[in-house]
């Protein structure tokens, strides 16, 4: 609060005394201000940058049936990748920098099937999405979000939940998206 004091109160003479100045002299007084401000302990924060932009949004193209156990659910066709921190031949999100991620993933099975997944962070279950169409003659959509808490590095991804991957429609009915807030 000093450092702003002192530099508010100065302002004046800076304004002042450039009429008189050359621009470099204009600078050079400002930086001498700035280093007694930070020898007394004030820090510059300058302008916040923004952070990069991170989202992707992905779909199935292929109906799966009878996947096996914790199998990976690759969401193949990547209609958005800003960052590009989805891998589409793994179906893993990685995280390029720490921050909060938001992620959502939604299937549909038909009449009779059921299709159980979970968003694994780090091969951590997070949350779960039970979609079971059995004892009705229609489609079954069912939707899951999940907010974690990344460090640079860290992976994501949707795999089939126990034994229960029997039965998810492709053609870009399902899909899984993410984006860092």
């Amino acid at each position: 609060m000093l450092c702003v004091h002192i530099l508010l109160v100065s302002l004046p003479l800076l304004v002042a005394d450039a009429a008189h100045e050359t621009p470099q002299q204009v600078v050079t007084r400002y930086n001498n201000y700035k280093a007694i401000c930070n020898g007394l302990g004030y820090e510059n924060l300058g302008c916040k940058v923004k952070s990069e932009t991170v989202v992707f949004q992905s779909s199935l193209t292929k109906t799966m049936t009878n996947m096996k156990n914790e199998e990976t659910v690759i969401f193949d066709d990547v209609s958005l990748n800003e960052g590009k921190a989805y891998d589409r031949t793994t179906g893993i999100f990685t995280a390029p920098s720490d921050g909060f991620f938001s992620f959502t993933w939604a299937t549909l099975t038909k009449g009779g099937q059921y299709f159980i997944t979970e968003i694994v962070h780090n091969g951590q279950r997070m949350a779960y999405n039970h979609n079971d169409g059995r004892g009705i003659d229609i489609y079954s959509m069912s939707t899951s979000h999940a907010n974690i808490k990344m460090k640079k590095g860290d992976k994501v991804w949707i795999r089939t939940h126990g034994n229960l991957g029997q039965y998810v429609y492709g053609a870009k009915y399902c899909n899984f998206s993410g984006v860092k807030l």
